[in-house]
């Protein structure tokens, strides 16, 4: 998820056929083009929801042709976009299907996108069904401790575990769309790479 933008935005009118999707928001072109969606994000494909997009996209866009509106062109060498087939504005599409997630975009001026996004959030749909965000482990209803990956923009990437007893523990939900997970133990989570969060103080988790 993310791309690093290196350019302002452009357009092409360019007929381009889709023929292989990569994951649920990159696919590439017959012309050995690589496109990534500008206005969402979609889980990778190891994390929950992602094998979904990429199913959702492929049945989308595969064998299509496509128009695109560049906003820029990423580290990777990808070209940054909204995608349209023909009227069909394909960004919307995949966000109607609930398994992508809003990404910050200067393209979707009108917030027609996010809105979608909020409603999916409302409705629990797709990556915000219980299947991928959860507030509470039914799988295992032992493993209470939650890992969570910070997505602020000065902590983004930092993670940290939560445990009952600890600040906002019940608030507190865990997307594994995100790679979120949950953890039996504090020694699971600190071997994955998971710190106590402040909001623990001095308390130690004791199931």
């Amino acid at each position: 998820m993310g791309a690093v933008a290196l350019a302002t935005s452009i357009y092409f009118k360019t007929v381009y056929l889709v023929t292989r999707v990569v994951d649920g928001d990159t696919f590439e072109t017959s012309d050995h083009m690589t496109i990534r969606f500008d206005t969402l994000d979609a889980p990778e494909l190891t994390n929950c929801g992602g094998e979904q997009a990429k199913k959702e996209l492929e049945k989308i866009l595969v064998g299509k042709k496509v128009t695109l509106n560049v906003a820029a062109k990423d580290t990777f060498g990808r070209q940054i976009a909204s995608v349209w087939s023909g009227k069909t504005w394909i960004d919307k599409k995949l966000m109607e299907t609930g398994w992508v997630a809003y990404s910050s975009s200067t393209l979707d001026l009108k917030h027609i996108l996010q809105n979608i996004d909020w409603k999916n959030q409302e409705n629990k749909l797709g990556i915000y069904s219980e299947l991928c965000t959860q507030y509470e482990n039914k799988e295992k209803p032992k493993c209470v401790i939650k890992g969570n990956i910070s997505g602020e923009w000065l902590h983004k990437g930092e993670k940290s575990y939560h445990f009952p007893g600890c600040i906002q523990y019940n608030l507190t939900r865990i997307e594994k769309y995100r790679g979120e997970q949950w953890f039996c133990s504090e020694k699971e989570a600190v071997a994955a790479g998971y710190t106590k969060s402040g909001g623990c103080g001095t308390k130690s988790w004791k199931p």
